[in-house]
């Protein structure tokens, strides 16, 4: 019989006290192996980010995870604002789970839903949704481009082989069905990236 396959979760927690809290009840699940944060970069499912209250650092890690890794946040929170459940949402949230009972009160859960209902009611076409998901290289190429830069000066500054920035603009162009460069910079600045 072959082994349970494992999970890296790597876990956010500012107080110390809590984060070996955590710590001790993971880490002798057979199915999770924690990744240290400061450590060497490993391949993340799980983004456990435990706190008290969602606030600007914890939305900002929330963001961070979403451009930088393909792992899945999941917030542990003892207290929940709605409105900023909602931001958490916004940036990357997969999972949300209340530090303590396990329970979300129903006018919390509501008023959640019918904020998610009027977001997605304003949610753009898709050539706009995959927008969104811009790397940060490809935005800096794209502000280099925007300057007037052609590609090896882009290359140049980005820190990138020309290779690899004629391959981003291509992957772009072909992504948002966009016909040339100069439609891919006027298209990132109508949608507020330049």
């Amino acid at each position: 019989m072959s082994a349970p396959s494992r999970s890296a979760v790597m876990l956010h927690a500012p107080d110390p006290i809590c984060r070996a809290g955590v710590v001790s009840l993971l880490r002798p699940r057979p199915e999770i192996t924690l990744v240290d944060a400061a450590g060497p970069a490993v391949d993340t499912q799980v983004a456990l980010i435990v706190t008290d209250t969602v606030e600007e650092a914890t939305l900002r890690l929330l963001r961070e995870i979403k451009h930088t890794s393909t792992a899945r946040s999941v917030l542990v929170v003892a207290d929940i604002d709605e409105t900023k459940l909602i931001d958490a949402a916004e940036c990357g949230l997969a999972g949300l789970l209340r530090r303590g009972d396990g329970y979300l009160p129903d006018d919390l859960v509501n008023g959640v839903l019918e904020a998610f209902s009027r977001l997605r009611a304003r949610l753009p076409g898709p050539v706009e949704q995959r927008l969104t998901e811009l790397s940060n290289r490809e935005v800096d190429i794209l502000r280099c481009l925007a300057s007037g830069l052609d590609t090896a000066e882009t290359a140049q500054k980005v820190g990138y082989s020309e290779r690899t920035v004629k391959n981003v603009i291509h992957g772009l162009q072909t992504r948002l069905q966009l016909k040339n460069r100069a439609h891919l910079v006027a298209f990132a600045y109508q949608h507020g990236y330049l």
